[in-house]
């Protein structure tokens, strides 16, 4: 490429970019090893599509080399691999260049699509079944009673030892998994793999397994790719971070992008301190992005987003120049409170009746059941989107979906409105008579992502189109479609609002139990009552809370970050224990952190 044509290509990424100085450093960059740190609102993700976009277009990839892109979220794999695919005729000045090739450049997947890429090319290495794991039953590794019934051999000692290095992987225990994983392996070769089923941690532990017995392989993936970039970096498992490290060689470039303050997944394996971890291991160059997007017209979301990082970076003295007001409404009891935001929902919505409002929970509970009530008393249209990763019926529905997507595509493997249509109707019929809420509205994100997926993502090639399916139901990310929803009002816990955005966020129960939860924090804090200061309890933060701490901020922050316009909060003196009684409480210690002044 002629030096004027990159110049050129430079100076629309820098007007697309509005000359922000640390986004068009890490765009231009050419360390070998680059850490950037993007927060919620910043840019993060125009950022990385203009990296790669900014990489092809100026030629600085060699045939027939492939970018490497990789992210936790399916959701935004596949989002990125849309953006990248507008971006580069911009930049290229090209009517003419056709989505498609992207994938002659650029491998973007979540890790779970990368690795069952890498089965159905060389999985046969391991066992013959794996060049089909398309078409495999996906099986829940911590669920023992399920493993012992499926009938195939596995006897109670062999589903608790697969039991046991589930569990290892989500409390992060490297020395558990480096002992057990190949005996892990050969149970599943043993006993799933010639039935044609498959455990979602499998899947990423036989890549490492072909990495480790055919080096040649690993060596072949060395140079053909030769850049690699991470997305949501900081919710990497300890399992996909081995599998980065195998992959990254001594001449790799390597950008890994996240924000160690969004990290709220750890309860399922997101290693802590992931990112001074990185850059300790590979001697990263470090780029914090400064400019918060989402709140730059709106100085009391941008001195709140602020305030609560500086928390984060210090929490036993946060360097706070000023409070950041917030709008929190304290009420007697829980159903006065319930009643207050049905109120505010329909004011909000009275005056713009196209806003989005979200309401946001820490979790389940007989308070936001009142909340519920509230609604459906006072005639307020809401979609439930009350999940969890561990609930039962929200786990299983994924792998019912799996299951039946892959017995569906034997026998016709095109996709087509008509097939998903066809497909849709099964999932219909396996569920027929179940009306709880949960389920019905799982049906309805289920219908959002294949309309969605035959509409947005038309440039997607056939295998594409069912790895996306397949990546969407395996990694449990149908909430991911919450945003899409036709509807005013949104109800959701704060792990499934986790990467989407609405107008404006009410966050109900906000005090002692309920946020925190007992679990979370407040059965560890110690609190005394003369820690309680106006109704407030006060956090005395001390180095043995460090974590529980720093965890519960970190959801506390992505449920602020979620508005794109405003952000209430409410609580009530008095909750509703899990027993049914009424208990008296103190407001959240995340609205007396300092800097924060309701």
């Amino acid at each position: 490429m002629c030096e004027s044509t990159l110049r050129h290509i430079e100076d629309i990424i820098a007007k697309t970019h509005s000359g922000d100085k640390e986004q068009l450093e890490a765009i231009f960059s050419d360390a070998r090893r680059l850490i950037v740190e993007a927060p919620a609102g910043y840019g993060k993700t125009k950022t990385m599509i203009s990296k790669i976009a900014y990489i092809l277009a100026s030629g600085k990839l060699p045939n027939p080399k492939k970018i490497l892109a990789l992210t936790f979220s399916v959701n935004a794999a596949y989002k990125i691999k849309k953006d990248v695919a507008e971006q580069l005729p911009k930049l290229l000045k090209s009517g003419n260049f056709n989505p498609g090739r992207i994938n002659e450049k650029v491998f973007i997947s979540n890790y779970h699509g990368f690795c069952r890429h890498i089965l159905k090319l060389y999985g046969y290495l391991i066992h013959e079944n794996l060049r089909n794991v398309d078409t495999f039953r996906s099986i829940d590794d911590s669920d023992i009673e399920t493993m012992t019934n499926l009938g195939v051999g596995l006897t109670y000692e062999d589903a608790q030892e697969l039991s046991e290095l589930s569990d290892a992987i989500k409390a992060v225990r490297g020395k558990y998994i480096n002992e057990n994983f190949k005996s892990y392996l050969e149970k599943v070769k043993a006993h799933l793999l010639p039935n044609n089923y498959i455990t979602y941690n499998s899947i990423i532990l036989f890549v490492l397994q072909l990495f480790i017995d055919y080096p040649e392989l690993l060596r072949f993936y060395h140079q053909y790719f030769p850049i690699i970039i991470v997305d949501e970096f900081q919710d990497t498992n300890i399992i996909n971070y081995a599998l980065l490290r195998c992959l990254v060689s001594e001449l790799t470039k390597v950008i890994f992008i996240g924000d160690p303050l969004q990290r709220i997944y750890g309860f399922i394996g997101a290693v802590p301190n992931l990112m001074d971890r990185a850059k300790e291991n590979y001697g990263m160059k470090e780029i914090k992005l400064k400019k918060n997007y989402r709140f730059k017209d709106n100085p009391k979301m941008l001195l709140l987003d602020k305030n609560i990082r500086l928390n984060a970076e210090n929490p036993t003295d946060p360097d706070i120049s000023k409070y950041a007001p917030i709008d929190l409404k304290i009420f007697e009891n829980q159903a006065k409170e319930a009643e207050w935001i049905r109120e505010k929902i329909q004011d909000i919505i009275r005056e713009d009746g196209s806003v989005k409002v979200a309401v946001l929970v820490r979790s389940r509970s007989r308070n936001v059941m009142e909340i519920i009530n509230s609604l459906e008393n006072g005639g307020v249209d809401y979609f439930y989107g009350l999940y969890s990763d561990e609930d039962e019926f929200y786990i299983k529905f994924h792998q019912d979906c799996m299951n039946i997507f892959a017995n569906h595509i034997k026998g016709n493997s095109r996709i087509t409105k008509l097939n998903l249509r066809r497909f849709y109707n099964k999932i219909k019929k396996a569920y027929v008579g179940q009306s709880s809420p949960g389920f019905q509205s799982l049906f309805d994100l289920l219908k959002i992502f294949l309309d969605r997926l035959m509409t947005e993502y038309y440039f997607l090639t056939n295998e594409e189109r069912i790895n996306f399916i397949l990546d969407t139901l395996e990694s449990r990310a149908l909430k991911q479609q919450l945003e899409y929803v036709d509807k005013n009002v949104i109800l959701s816990t704060i792990h499934g609002a986790k990467g989407l955005e609405w107008d404006y966020v009410i966050m109900p129960d906000m005090e002692q139990y309920g946020f925190p939860t007992y679990y979370s924090l407040c059965g560890t804090c110690g609190y005394k009552h003369n820690q309680i200061r106006d109704g407030f309890c006060q956090l005395v933060y001390d180095k043995k809370i460090e974590r529980q701490f720093l965890e519960e901020l970190s959801v506390f922050y992505v449920g602020v970050t979620r508005a794109r316009k405003d952000i209430f909060f409410s609580s009530s003196r008095r909750r509703i224990h899990y027993s049914g009684e009424e208990r008296e409480t103190y407001v959240s210690c995340m609205l007396s952190l300092p800097g924060i002044k309701p």
